[in-house]
């Protein structure tokens, strides 16, 4: 399965490869909302996990990249954010988000969360 992460914090970044390594995913980890673009543009994912809180482009923002994007328009788009309330989930999901991940989110379960949103999104 492979997977594009975006989230301009290092630290997070990190956490996720680490949590990610040896669970059967490729992971494309991009530092800004900038590279995520180009890798959406240029690459084909089974899943996204985007950051909500970035410098512009931020997490919204590659949401709607994606669902404007042929070759990832229908692949799961998960959103990870600390400001979750039924509003923000709300507008998220409008937007074209598959679901919202709360940060903080458990690292070591991360892998088997992401194989259960693409297999209900019937990308498996």
């Amino acid at each position: 399965m492979k997977v594009l992460f975006v989230d301009n914090e290092d630290d997070i970044l990190s956490l996720v490869e680490i949590a990610l390594d040896g669970e059967g995913i490729d992971l494309t980890a991009a530092g800004s909302g900038s590279e995520g673009f180009a890798r959406i543009e240029a690459e084909t994912f089974d899943c996204f996990l985007f950051d909500l809180m970035m410098p512009k482009p931020d997490g919204r923002d590659l949401v709607r990249k994606v669902r404007e994007t042929p070759h990832n328009a229908t692949k799961p788009v998960v959103v990870c954010t600390a400001k979750v309330t039924a509003s923000v989930e709300r507008d998220l999901v409008e937007a074209g988000a598959t679901c919202v991940l709360a940060k903080p989110f458990d690292p070591l379960s991360l892998g088997d969360y992401l194989r259960d949103v693409v297999t209900a999104a019937g990308h498996v």
